[in-house]
C-alpha cells in the first residue's frame, strides 16, 4: 500500500469521526421543547436520510455491474475518477491536473481490490458525506418526488442550506462556520443509497469561503 493511499485512508477515518461528532451535535442542539413557529418550520423538512458514502460500499462489495463516476473540483485542483465495476473486477481511470492513470483490480486478489478502493477514496469525499449527515432531518433537504435515473428508480431531493429555516441555518453555521453552504440535488435509490449527486459547497477557511463542486453517480449496466 502506498504512502498516499495510507494518508487518504487515515484522513477518511478521522473525518468520519468528526462527522459523527457533528451529527451528535445536531441532535443535541435541536433537542428539547420548540416554539409553535419552530414546529411549523420543521413541517417543511423532508426528514430524508441522505446516504452518499454508501456508493463506495457498492464498489467494495458489488452485486451487479455498474459504472461509478466521481468528479471533484475546487479553486486549485480537479479530479475525475471513472470505474467500470462488476462482481469480479473493476477497471478505473483516474484523471487530475497532473495527467491520467489506470488501474485494474480483481476481487479475488485482496491487495489489488483494497488498493483500488483506497485510490477511489478522498478527503473531500469524506468531508462532504460528513456534512450531509449533519443536515439530516433539516429543512435544507426537500423531497421533489420520484424519478428514474441511471437505470434505477429514485426519489429526488433538493439540498439548499441557504433556504433552510432560521433555526437550522444557525445550527449549520455553528457546525460548519459562517458563510458555509450546500446547494444541489441528490437522487436516492430504493436500496437507501444515493444513485446520483450534484452538489456545490462553500467551506469557510480562514477569511475566505472555498467553493467545492461534486458530481457522483452509479449507472446500471
Amino acid at each position: 500500500m502506498t504512502l498516499q493511499a495510507n494518508h487518504r485512508y487515515f484522513s477518511r477515518g478521522v473525518l468520519a469521526g468528526v462527522a459523527a461528532l457533528a451529527l451528535l451535535a445536531v441532535c443535541g442542539c435541536t433537542s428539547g421543547p420548540k416554539s409553535d413557529t419552530a414546529n411549523a418550520q420543521d413541517a417543511d423538512s423532508s426528514g430524508a436520510h441522505i446516504d452518499v458514502g454508501c456508493m463506495l460500499g457498492h464498489v467494495e462489495k458489488p452485486t451487479e455491474s455498474f459504472h461509478y463516476s466521481y468528479k471533484y473540483s475546487d479553486a486549485s485542483r480537479s479530479l475525475d475518477d471513472e470505474a467500470d465495476v462488476t462482481p469480479e473486477a473493476m477497471d478505473i481511470v483516474f484523471k487530475d491536473t497532473s495527467g491520467s492513470r489506470s488501474l485494474h483490480a480483481v476481487r479475488s486478489d485482496e491487495h489489488s481490490w483494497n488498493n483500488a478502493l483506497l485510490s477511489l477514496s478522498s478527503l473531500a469525499f469524506t468531508g462532504m458525506t460528513g456534512r450531509l449527515a449533519g443536515l439530516e432531518g433539516m429543512s435544507a433537504i426537500v423531497s421533489r418526488g420520484a424519478e428514474a435515473v441511471n437505470g434505477y428508480q429514485t426519489t429526488k431531493y433538493s439540498i439548499d442550506t441557504t433556504s433552510a429555516n432560521s433555526s437550522d441555518r444557525q445550527t449549520i453555521e455553528t457546525l460548519f462556520g459562517a458563510g458555509s453552504y450546500d446547494k444541489g440535488t441528490v437522487w436516492m435509490g430504493q436500496d437507501g443509497c444515493a444513485v446520483k449527486l450534484v452538489l456545490d459547497e462553500g467551506w469557510p477557511i480562514d477569511s475566505r469561503v472555498e467553493k467545492r463542486h461534486f458530481e457522483i453517480a452509479r449507472i446500471k449496466k
